[in-house]
């Protein structure tokens, strides 16, 4: 997004897609979708640089049923499913 009076003013500030989930690392800032240089999707704290969470894959607002950890949303050939970071858990795709 920039300023609409260019050049005199050249005031610009990023888009961001909030996804709804709270950051997992720093619990204070919320998890936004990103593009890197490369325009490839990636997911990260909106409180960057102060938290340097950072994830390939969605992050699912609840936390894991067997250890309290991340769940992540994985996309596969079949589909996509859920995913602990931390320990064996899975939910298959519906």
């Amino acid at each position: 997004m920039a300023c609409s009076n260019f050049p005199e003013c050249r005031n610009t500030k990023a888009i961001v897609k909030e996804i709804g989930v709270k950051c997992p690392k720093c619990e204070e800032g919320n998890v936004v979708e990103r593009k890197s240089k490369k325009q490839r999707k990636f997911f990260g704290c909106d409180r960057y640089p102060e938290c340097d969470f950072i994830s390939w894959d969605k992050p699912v607002s609840r936390p894991c049923p067997k250890c309290e950890s991340l769940l992540v949303e994985k996309k596969t050939k079949k589909g996509v499913h859920v995913q602990c970071t931390q320990c064996d858990y899975k939910e298959e795709p519906n």
